[in-house]
């Protein structure tokens, strides 16, 4: 029995050997929990304020700390950057407790490459949902045998890898603190004070720019008044009811006072801001160049329509005339200056069914198209004056994106349609057909004789048949070949460098310098390539004389019954411009853009309402808010972070320049270029232009969540992002929302694209109506409570 005991007692030693070694080569176990606290408010809690003031003076700061291999291999580079945090907060000397000890206490394992305790603020996803911020983590650690709490803050060189959940850290807050200490200042209420300031993406943007720790210090110093001042005023305002504020439709110029009165004070900051300020002369430069290619190429392509159009009535000297004018007026006196105005290729489109419905009538087409004009501006007024633009709060992320979608395909069709006709017209027109004959027939010809001589006499007649037919233009398929290749080297060259920001190569100011100045950069290079390079293959050049001939409108001209008329067309333009107007400068005031300053909604309607009656007057083409121009406006002068949600990055929008200058610079400069514009025209080949056209249609297509939806729809399931409309929508549902989405599209294209001009009056009126289904319809498919998530109604 003894004997027993002992064989037994040998192999129980032996499993637990075993047991031991399976632990070590299988890992430890790891507890991990999360909870969620509340911001530091530094109102009613005092301690905020007077942490900062206590602790900020005596805490380390690095600034460009960067991420260094550690010595021993073992461990991690995390290490590493506590090593020289630790070096610079335990400087002083009058602690006592050990390096070793303080890693062991911040780090969960051995290999110390895994925060032990850590604070982290999670931020809205697009439309709905949470996430974790991953540009900041804050670690505390409670140490037994330290006296005083030590506050450490780093600025990392380049976004660095800290672990799980924190993939791009940018700035890393180290807080130690006593195990004994009172409970407003244990490690958590500390992190509680810091975190909420690091939660304010404008701290973060404002800490990238300083150059020395007191700087950066002062800036921290600086937000955590500005918050606490917030704070306050917010609880203030809190009983009030934000609905009552709201402009009513039988409060006549309400909405008007109210925009004047929230934007007045920003005035001259909307000078200031694009001066002053980090990189804001550098943004303010190449949105102005940006603006200024992507405004004055269209504005040539659509007066060369116009002028084909309507027999030289309106052309691009008119156009470019009012472009100057109407840009400068609405960069001055607009509420919203992000918003871009200029002439649209559905505004080209309903001229020409103003040009039509004057033929079949027998109107002359300047009075009558000027009329026209005028009666849009007057029901332009009456929405703004009894506050029609309120409707724009039922207007949903989803309707703005199928217009935006519609636009980016119109602009795609007419590259495409230019490109077709250059192909007709120079590479499949009858010249090619007859060297095509001639050349199959020099080839046969010995062998058809030889082999059949009936053969060789009916390829004889084919040819002389060929010759004997016109021939308008000759042969020249160098022509279409090299139109192809402008234009999509054009949009090649821009897309990769308005992407190089998100490539390695160089360093991050040059690769954002090159991705500011895509375009531009992509005209010049391929328009040289194409005027320059291949100076013998013969591009059709713009049409444009240098002519400018303004003149009054001769409205004697009209009669009555032309007036009213009139008027009938200028309600169906109103729509248009209502809804285009509308849905531009809210895409521009999207809550992801973080702009401060304010909408303008009721006051932009009156403004561009008589920009229009005066180019009315002198028969110069109408403008209005453009897409996708308004939109890119702002991502140009927007600064970005990266955040990564697993495994997928995405940029976020932390900073706009909210400035007047890009588009008043822009449309100054284009009025500065008219003066010798048929000199410089002949070098830019109108493939550039279509280009420019596609480099739009792609570019508007980025951030667009019906784009990425409707790619899910050919996506394995496994590959979908972690976007919030996946994780909170049953995927059956966000299917059938992104197909009705289709559906809106697919109606948009009928009427937009319809060759009958009197069926396109009613495009406006079918755009109307989304916001309707959007409310009324769709709720009878998809469940409200999934339709907020994936799409919720504009806020702004």
């Amino acid at each position: 029995m003894g004997e027993l005991n002992g064989v037994d007692k040998k192999q129980l030693k032996e499993d637990q050997n075993t047991s031991t070694m399976a632990v070590k080569s299988g890992g430890a176990l790891l507890h991990r929990m999360q909870q969620p606290i509340e911001h530091k408010d530094f109102v009613e809690e005092v301690r905020g304020i007077m942490d900062i003031n206590n602790l900020l003076d005596r805490s380390a700061v690095l600034l460009d700390l960067q991420d260094q291999p550690n010595e021993n291999p073992s461990t991690s580079s995390l290490e590493s950057i506590v090593d020289t945090m630790l070096n610079s907060m335990m400087s002083a000397g009058n602690e006592t407790v050990t390096r070793e000890e303080l890693k062991s206490l911040i780090f969960s394992n051995n290999e110390m490459d895994m925060l032990a305790n850590t604070v982290q603020g999670t931020i809205e996803g697009d439309g709905g949902g949470h996430e974790v911020d991953q540009n900041w983590v804050c670690s505390t650690t409670e140490v037994p045998t330290l006296m005083n709490r030590v506050v450490g803050i780093s600025r990392m060189s380049r976004h660095t890898n800290m672990g799980e959940g924190a993939n791009e850290v940018k700035f890393f807050i180290l807080i130690l603190c006593p195990t004994n200490i009172k409970g407003t200042k244990t490690a958590l209420e500390t992190a509680r004070t810091f975190s909420t300031l690091f939660s304010d993406m404008s701290l973060r943007h404002a800490l990238l720019e300083c150059t020395t720790d007191l700087e950066f210090k002062a800036q921290i110093r600086k937000t955590a008044n500005e918050i606490s001042t917030r704070q306050e005023k917010a609880e203030i305002d809190m009983s009030k009811e934000e609905v009552d504020n709201e402009p009513r439709f039988l409060q006549p110029f309400r909405g008007i006072r109210d925009d004047l009165a929230r934007r007045l004070p920003y005035y001259w900051s909307d000078y200031k801001d694009g001066v002053v300020g980090p990189k804001s002369l550098q943004k303010t430069i190449s949105t102005t160049f940006f603006l200024y290619f992507s405004i004055i190429l269209p504005a040539i392509a659509f007066g060369n329509l116009q002028d084909d159009n309507t027999g030289g009535d309106i052309n691009v000297e008119k156009i470019l005339v009012g472009q100057v004018c109407g840009g400068l007026i609405f960069s001055v006196l607009a509420g919203q200056p992000l918003v871009v105005v200029m002439t649209t290729a559905p505004l080209v489109l309903f001229t020409k069914i103003i040009l039509l419905v004057a033929q079949d009538f027998g109107f002359p087409f300047l009075p009558f198209f000027a009329m026209v004009g005028l009666w849009n501006s007057f029901f332009l007024i009456i929405y703004a004056v009894f506050n029609l633009s309120k409707l724009m709060k039922y207007s949903s992320r989803s309707t703005e994106e199928t217009f935006g979608n519609f636009i980016s395909i119109a602009l795609t069709v007419d590259a495409l349609k230019h490109l077709a006709g250059s192909f007709k017209s120079n590479y499949n027109n009858k010249a090619c057909e007859l060297e095509d004959i001639q050349s199959q027939h020099q080839h046969d010809s010995l062998n058809d004789t030889l082999v059949n001589p009936l053969i060789s006499a009916l390829s004889h007649n084919i040819t002389k048949r060929a010759a004997e037919a016109p021939t308008d233009l000759p042969c020249q398929r160098d022509v279409s070949l090299l139109y192809l290749i402008l234009m999509l080297g054009t949009v090649w060259l821009g897309v990769s460098l308005f992407d190089f920001v998100k490539t390695p190569y160089l360093s991050s100011r040059k690769r954002e310098l090159l991705s500011d100045y895509a375009l531009p950069v992509a005209v010049i290079v391929f328009s040289i390539i194409g005027s320059v390079v291949f100076n013998k293959v013969n591009l059709d050049p713009f049409k444009f004389e240098g002519k400018f001939n303004i003149t009054l409108v001769a409205f004697e001209e009209l009669t009555v019954g032309a007036v009213f008329f009139a008027a009938l067309l200028g309600f169906s333009l109103s729509i248009l411009f209502f809804m285009d107007q509308n849905i531009s400068a809210a895409m521009v005031n999207s809550p992801e853009n973080h702009l401060k300053k304010g909408n303008a909604y009721h006051w932009d309607l009156v403004v561009v309402a008589l920009i229009n009656a005066v180019l009315s007057i002198f028969g110069l083409p109408f403008m209005h808010a453009v897409l996708p121009h308004s939109p890119l406006h702002v991502q140009c002068l927007a600064d970005k972070e990266t955040r990564v949600t697993n495994g997928y990055a995405r940029d976020v929008v932390t900073y706009v320049r909210e400035t007047r200058l890009t588009n008043i610079f822009s449309n100054i400069l284009i009025g500065i270029t008219m003066l010798f514009l048929q000199y410089i025209l002949p070098y830019i080949p109108k493939a550039v232009l279509d280009g420019l056209f596609l480099y739009m249609a792609v570019t508007a297509l980025y951030g667009n969540q019906m784009f990425e939806r409707v790619t899910l729809l050919v996506t394995e399931q496994a590959a979908y992002p972690p976007n919030h409309y996946i994780k909170r929508v049953p995927q059956r549902k966000m299917h059938t929302f992104t197909a009705c989405q289709l559906v809106n599209l697919l109606v948009l294209c009928v009427f937009g694209f319809t060759p009958w001009p009197y069926i396109k009056m009613i495009f406006p009126v079918v755009l109307a109506c989304f916001l309707p289904i959007r409310h009324k319809v769709l709720p009878l498919l998809v469940e409200r409570k999934y339709l907020e998530a994936i799409d919720p109604t504009t806020k702004d």
